[in-house]
């Protein structure tokens, strides 16, 4: 039946604009009795055809006393795919770290063995934002999406180092601390890093050489044009281990992996190091951030089907190529010593006595010697620093004029007997120059004759059990011995 003769103009109006649930099902049972076909009623009602034969059925079963209004079936308290532990955890993370996003709070509890998809953790956020206040991070305009181009083919190809200003702290100085990182491209891996309160090429060449030592040389390295990139030294590394510098372009820092790398640290730690209160705190949050971004997935292989997501996954134990630490020592060979601590926590280096750390006593330390410094490490973490003049040749200290001891996370459990300030400890000297010892040549000819004259027979063990000599009394005796005993022995 055609419906334009009985509803001219449109007179029933669709079905979800009638406000009572009992007058829109009673529509669709008064257009049926008329002849209309489920098609029309649908495209007529602007209602789906489930819903018309939902209607219809329930008419047909119960009559009009089908149509009215029924509780929902819908559970009132929803399914939770997250459960409390995971809820907690999400509570933890963006209360430390406020600017986590969606995808690092599912990588962060897919590193505890939570597992969560990335819409339930924005949903999470979401909650735990609303309920403790806390900003919402503004998301960054929209990019056009360029080809990078220095996007290594395979690992160990390429590295991009960078440093970063860290411009919110703590440590009572207002001056920035800076952080130092090369990264493996095509991994996305953090091979080195380090958290300094300077930026100097000395600090950038400490940095290098962790990463050569224990990931071998790569076949490139990409930088701005910041001088501790391009220095002297720092070239004649990259010219000794075969080793291509390259510069991306000015002001177009896109082009250096290490920029979104950054953003990510900006993210997971930033907050955390706006609150460090000491150099011991911002060192081990730096060596946390490190783990963690290694350990957690990368939105870099999210496409990957091998099942590693992670940086430290994709890079495995690849290596560039491997060069022994005496090689690369000597190409650093007027920057870079070894020296062990003694049992006082001090080392030697010439003529001079320099403190380290007496929480390592016995071990190994690195001395960088560099624009008239000289600083002692373990692990990329300063110990101690010292001004310092040499002489005309540029290798032997002459003056030190001041030290500084730094807090470090390799302090000693054993107490100082003096609580003494920063000032009141000797941490250098110079010791008295080293004599050659000499060498005494032996004479010919000459016996050394014994302290004591005695028999021959007394010389032999059990001498007096065999013989029936009387063993003559020494007059030797213990000091402060009676008289009175004498008298008796005698």
């Amino acid at each position: 039946m055609d419906p334009s003769p009985l509803f001219q103009g449109g007179a029933i109006p669709p079905y979800a604009q009638i406000a009572d649930g009992y007058e829109r099902r009673h529509t669709i049972v008064d257009l049926h009795t008329q002849g209309w076909s489920v098609k029309t009623m649908s495209d007529y009602l602007q209602t789906s055809r489930a819903r018309v034969y939902e209607v219809l059925k329930r008419w047909a079963a119960e009559g009009y006393a089908g149509l009215d209004d029924r509780p929902s079936s819908a559970p009132h308290q929803p399914a939770r795919k997250a459960s409390m532990d995971a809820i907690s955890e999400v509570r933890k993370l963006v209360r430390e770290s406020p600017e986590l996003g969606a995808y690092r709070v599912r990588a962060a509890l897919e590193q505890i063995g939570i597992h969560l998809s990335q819409a339930t953790c924005g949903r999470l956020l979401a909650l735990n934002r609303k309920l403790y206040g806390l900003p919402t991070p503004s998301g960054g305009a929209p990019r056009e999406h360029k080809e990078m181009p220095f996007k290594a083919r395979f690992r160990q190809e390429i590295w991009s180092v960078d440093i970063r200003y860290i411009e919110e702290h703590n440590l009572g100085f207002p001056e920035p601390v800076y952080l130092i990182s090369i990264l493996e491209n095509y991994s996305r891996a953090c091979l080195a890093s380090k958290i300094s309160a300077t930026q100097t090429g000395w600090d950038y060449l400490e940095v290098l050489f962790e990463a050569l030592s224990a990931f071998g040389a790569p076949s490139m390295i990409v930088s701005d044009g910041g001088g501790q990139f391009r220095s002297n030294q720092a070239m004649d590394v990259y010219t000794a281990l075969g080793m291509r510098k390259e510069q991306i372009e000015k002001r177009q820092a896109w082009q250096n992996y290490v920029e979104s790398h950054f953003n990510t640290v900006r993210k997971m730690a930033d907050a955390k190091f706006a609150r460090a209160r000491s150099w011991e705190e911002m060192t081990a949050i730096h060596r946390q951030w490190m783990y963690d971004y290694n350990v957690q997935r990368h939105f870099a292989h999210e496409k990957r089907e091998d099942g590693c997501h992670s940086p430290a996954a994709v890079l495995g134990g690849a290596t560039g190529t491997v060069y022994p630490e005496s090689v690369l020592s000597r190409i650093l060979f007027a920057t870079r010593y070894v020296r062990r601590l003694d049992k006082h926590g001090f080392l030697r280096y010439q003529d001079w006595k320099f403190y380290g750390e007496r929480g390592l006593a016995k071990e190994k330390v690195t001395v960088w010697i560099y624009e008239g410094s000289l600083r002692v490490e373990k692990e990329a973490v300063t110990l101690s620093q010292y001004e310092v003049s040499m002489l005309n040749d540029h290798k032997h200290v002459q003056v030190v004029r001041s030290a500084r001891a730094h807090e470090t996370p390799f302090h000693s459990p054993q107490l100082t007997l003096f609580d003494l300030g920063p000032d009141g400890w000797i941490l250098y000297w110079k010791t008295p120059e080293q004599v050659p010892r000499r060498n005494v040549r032996s004479v010919e000819g000459i016996t050394q004759l014994p302290l004591f004259e005695t028999q021959l027979l007394e010389k032999a063990v059990g001498a007096d059990a065999g013989s029936g000599a009387t063993r003559s009394r020494t007059p030797l005796h213990l000091v402060g011995e009676s008289t009175e005993r004498q008298g008796i022995e005698e």
